[in-house]
């Protein structure tokens, strides 16, 4: 089985954490905010609600997957477990910076998509790729369309 995509990123946004928390948690709103996200089934981010997700990659594949909420701190964390066609752990974890807050992103999911596990051995940087523009896009998006904000 192919090595599972890692990423561990961080972020500072100019707002509080509380702001942030309670941002993040309206979970109704996300399609309007990131535009790669085609369709979500999400309530919220309590302990035991799962998110319904179908993602279009910026290369010719889709993504469908599960994020189940295994635990939730207000203000400071979030630990899930993806299914679908990702499948492992990932955490949100958030906190006060002197100029607002910071947002800490970590994950390790393997490819569960047969097609996809089978291409990712030769193309993995473009995934990789793909990825990274589609995080990218998605935090500019996000501070633009729901903290109203422009990254400097």
């Amino acid at each position: 089985m192919p090595a599972p995509f890692t990423f561990d990123r961080t972020w500072t946004f100019a707002v509080p954490p509380e702001k942030l928390w309670h941002t993040v948690g309206r979970t109704h709103e996300f399609p309007g905010w990131w535009s790669w996200l085609r369709e979500l089934d999400a309530d919220g981010l309590r302990p035991g609600t799962t998110a319904r997700c179908v993602v279009q990659a910026p290369l010719p594949y889709t993504l469908r997957f599960d994020v189940r909420v295994l635990d939730a701190v207000e203000h400071r964390l979030v630990d899930t477990e993806v299914t679908g066609d990702l499948h492992g752990p990932a955490r949100l974890e958030m906190g006060p910076r002197p100029e607002g807050s910071h947002a800490r992103l970590v994950w390790s999911l393997q490819l569960r998509n047969p097609v996809l596990r089978s291409l990712s051995v030769v193309a993995r940087p473009a995934m990789v790729w793909a990825h990274d523009r589609v995080v990218e896009l998605g935090v500019a998006q996000f501070e633009r369309r729901a903290l109203n904000r422009r990254r400097g």
